[in-house]
This record gives C-alpha cells, sequence and structure tokens, in this order.
C-alpha cells in the first residue's frame, strides 16, 4: 500500500463511480491511502448525480460504462461545476467521446501509482508536499 503522505491531496473529496464492486473498494482504499475522503463509492449515473449536486466534490473517478449506461452525464455535471475527474476504462482514449474525450485516462486495471500521478495531474498538484509516513514534517 502507498507508503507517502499527499498532503496536498489530504482532505480532498473524490467521487467514485464504478459499477464493478471489487475495483470501487480497491479504488476507494488508494484514495483513502492518500487522505482522500471518499464520496461513494456508487455504480449508477442517477446515484453519482445526487451525490454531485447535493455536496459537489472536488473530483471524481469514473469508469466510462456502467451496466446499462454510461458515465458522460456524470462527466458533463463535473465539467458544468469545474471538477476535475479521472476516467477508468479498459478503452483506448480515441473510444472516448462527449465530455468524456480528453478526460485525463487510467487503463484497468489501476494500480496505486498510476492513480497518484493521475489525481496529481488533474488537480495540477505540485509533488514537493508529500512525506514519507513516519519521517518529521518540515
Amino acid at each position: 500500500m502507498i507508503d507517502e503522505i499527499d498532503h496536498t491531496l489530504l482532505g480532498k473529496r473524490i467521487l467514485v463511480l464504478e459499477d464493478e464492486r471489487l475495483i470501487a473498494l480497491d479504488v476507494q482504499d488508494v484514495l483513502e491511502a492518500l487522505g482522500c475522503i471518499v464520496a461513494g463509492p456508487v455504480a449508477t449515473v442517477s446515484e453519482a448525480l445526487n451525490l454531485i449536486r447535493d455536496d459537489c466534490p472536488d473530483g471524481a473517478v469514473v469508469d466510462v460504462h456502467l451496466k446499462n449506461e454510461t458515465s458522460e452525464p456524470v462527466a458533463n455535471e463535473l465539467r458544468a461545476r469545474g471538477r476535475p475527474f479521472l476516467v477508468v476504462s479498459a478503452y483506448q482514449p480515441k473510444h472516448l467521446t462527449g465530455a468524456l474525450k480528453g478526460a485525463q485516462l487510467l487503463n484497468k486495471p489501476i494500480d496505486e501509482k498510476a492513480l497518484r500521478q493521475g489525481l496529481f495531474a488533474v488537480f495540477n498538484l505540485d509533488r514537493s508536499n508529500t512525506m514519507r509516513k513516519g519521517a518529521p514534517a518540515q
């Protein structure tokens, strides 16, 4: 598991939209280890939109294809609110359309390092605020 504390991610509220429960739980574990607060995880567009409208997260990690729908309406809502998001998919970038097109893409299976790097990229964060667990704060 991650052995660094990313102070720049500490307390960021991240929506997880993923219909595969084990993947959702893995993403949740990584986000929590990074100091994020996880909204969800949720498995449907309607659940995600309700969370966004009730208490808009700072950002999101969204799967492209969910059972019988795509996450494009969620991407639209996040873009409209100026919230960054990562797209998780087994698809190539050329297959992303609409509001998903051009988004930061993580390929499945997701690894911890890629998720952390993706979050830094979408939030435009400086990696110098990272410290090893147990190291004294500077």
